[in-house]
């Protein structure tokens, strides 16, 4: 147990350098897989280390436990500016555009023990949310028309976007004042990670009109980092036995170092401090096994002047945009130019049912309206958090006394956010929606109050799962046999598999591979292939030691490719290429448990005008 928690902890340690999308404005909907199979909902109910980032208080109610997870999250994201979104710009800005960089991982670790029976502490290293955006084609780049360089200025084909994550670490204390009433403080820690890239065409602006203070720091400058810290304080009470459970939250502002690098692009010479939130919740408990809870939170990104400050939203002058006459707006300058954020109120609905001992089932429902407002377009093209709903269901599924598994899959839908006579580009549109996959485990040695009657009293009767697995692995796809020189070749890939081990050398696998995409240009012609695989294979493995395996796979794959060629804005050819074809590939499997596997393979789906290469790496379970 010690050893899997140490190693937990730096896991998540390394793993959080990757950058998320998050899905209510910039923060995430709850705090770990299990809340968010629930619509995120923990203020007035929680039972894993990680509902403690939610509600300090929660830690009266964890018991000893660490967890250790991580989210597959799946923002499709696209804008369109100018001529492509209803009416041109006056600097000829044109484009409609899918955003790449589609998968993101989201790692979590936590960690919670009794000191005696009123004192307990907890800790957690968890995702509070990010942006990001990296649009293939700059619809920021001149193209002749208006003020400014000859075209092309920045070049068509250099990337544009934004990349943003913070990661929290909750540091937490919760007392029990008497059998029903709690109190609990966590000091949080935070860091954020940023960087943007092709904006050079407002450095050029300000050549000519007055937008920054800083020209020098507003684009491509790399990753630049902040710190910060702040305090989370929160109450849980329970009425009508445990049947009822109520709770408040409240969040400080949380101070953060200024990112120097890009003391041009934000409000307050390069501030991004993360806001002030508060909430409270409700959990009710008709029977024991059956759990309703709901949680409204309130999110101030108004307060932070980098997030809430106006942007351009003046209507389009005779310039197409005229300048800023008060330089206090200017972009870095205290009062300067933001993304015109609104205050978010969240709400949330989740309903767990234990089965019986061995599965918890839930689902839930997470609505925030878009803290956007339509006027505030041109700058929320590079973060297009405009989804609301947001759909959830999961599981938890108790492998034995000691480990329980939690899956999660959350879909936001489709939202999209529309306006004209907006500064620069005129007419622009952006688009979201998401698929979020998530999986953790959670390592009990003292389950906490009332969390085993949550299960239900009824013994397991459903499949016997003996020699079953499943498996979710990350990692990268190439496409051979194209042209380096003119195409994007490599870009993320990952599958989900399950299988039947019939013996230490023999298995049967199955599974799902998104295969991602690939794009060529050739001028101004512009080709996109996407494909997808469902795979069939027998899986051949030989121990090398008790612990290390070496794997070799051969099957086939029914493989789906989408095809898309645009010359210039307009799409000229989309078709659809389905065909079986020969898949097959080598790996190594360790045991990090007994019932948990590492996995890194190699994998060939052999198409014969090309080939697909997938690299990936993750778990499998063994139920």
């Amino acid at each position: 147990m010690r050893f899997a928690l140490k190693h937990a902890a730096l896991v998540a340690a390394c793993m959080a350098a990757f950058p998320a999308h998050a899905t209510n404005g910039y923060f995430l909907p709850g705090f770990g897989i299990r809340s968010q199979g629930m619509g995120g909902v923990g203020i007035a109910y929680g039972r894993d280390s990680l509902s403690t980032a939610a509600n300090p208080a929660n830690a009266v109610n964890t018991g000893m436990r660490g967890d250790m997870g991580f989210a597959v999250f799946n923002p499709e994201r696209y804008a369109a500016v100018g001529s492509d979104a209803g009416g041109a710009s006056p600097f000829g800005f044109f484009g409609g555009v899918e955003s790449d960089a589609k998968y993101f991982i989201m790692p979590e670790m936590g960690f919670s023990m009794p000191l005696n029976d009123r004192l307990h502490v907890a800790l957690a290293v968890v995702g509070n949310g990010g942006m990001n955006t990296t649009y293939p084609e700059n619809f920021f780049s001149f193209d002749g028309d208006g003020p400014g360089p000859t075209a092309p200025f920045p070049a068509r084909d250099e990337k544009l976007g934004v990349d943003m994550m913070q990661v929290l670490v909750p540091i937490t204390a919760a007392y029990k004042l008497n059998e029903n009433h709690a109190i609990g403080a966590s000091l949080v820690l935070a860091e954020t990670r940023f960087r943007a890239y092709g904006l050079q065409a407002f450095q050029t602006f300000d050549q000519v009109f007055t937008i920054t203070a800083d020209p020098a720091h507003l684009t491509n400058q790399g990753f630049d980092y902040s710190y910060g810290a702040g305090v989370k304080i929160g109450w849980l009470g329970e009425f009508m036995g445990d049947r009822l459970s109520l709770g408040l939250t409240y969040a400080s502002r949380t101070y953060m170092t200024k990112f120097d690098k890009y003391s041009g692009l934000f409000a307050e010479q390069g501030d991004f401090d993360i806001p002030e939130n508060f909430g409270i919740g409700i959990a009710f408990k008709p029977v024991k096994n059956l759990v309703i809870a709901a949680d409204v939170t309130r999110i101030n990104y108004g307060d932070i002047a980098s997030v809430g400050n106006p942007g351009m939203s003046a209507p389009l002058g005779p310039g197409g945009i005229p300048s800023i006459t008060d330089s206090s707006k200017e972009l870095g300058n205290d009062d300067g130019m933001g993304f015109g954020w609104k205050d978010q109120t969240v709400y949330k609905l989740g309903v767990q049912y234990g089965v019986n001992n061995r599965l918890l089932v839930r689902a839930g429902y997470n609505y925030g309206k878009t803290p956007i407002p339509d006027g505030q377009v041109t700058f929320n093209l590079l973060a297009p958090a405009t989804v609301e709903k947001h759909y959830s269901v999961g599981f938890t599924y108790k492998a034995n006394e000691n480990l329980e598994v939690t899956g999660t899959y959350m879909y936001a839908a489709s939202n999209s956010q529309s306006a004209c006579g907006q500064n620069i580009v005129n007419c622009a549109t952006f688009n979201m929606h998401q698929n979020m996959f998530g999986l953790t485990f959670g390592w009990v040695l003292d389950p906490g109050p009332g969390a085993l009657e949550e299960y239900g009293e009824g013994d397991w009767a459903g499949i016997n799962f003996d020699g079953w697995y499943a498996g979710l692995g990350v990692g990268q796809s190439k496409y051979r046999g194209v042209d380096e020189d003119t195409a994007n070749t490599r870009t993320e890939g990952w599958k989900v598999y399950g299988g039947y081990q019939f013996n230490k050398y023999f298995a049967i696998e199955g599974g799902y591979a998104n295969l991602n995409d690939m794009t060529a240009r050739t001028g101004a012609i512009v080709t996109n292939l996407d494909t997808d695989a469902w795979t069939l294979g027998a899986v051949l493995s030989y121990p090398v030691t008790g612990k290390l395996s070496v794997m070799g796979k051969l099957g086939a794959a029914y493989m789906l490719a989408d095809v898309n060629v645009k010359n210039g804005a307009a799409l000229t050819v989309r078709s659809g290429d389905d065909s079986y074809e020969p898949n097959y590939g080598v790996g190594v499997s360790y045991a990090l448990l007994d019932n948990l596997n590492l996995r890194v393979e190699w994998e060939r789906f052999d198409r014969k005008e090309y080939d697909i290469d997938l690299v990936t790496a993750g778990v499998a379970l063994k139920f």
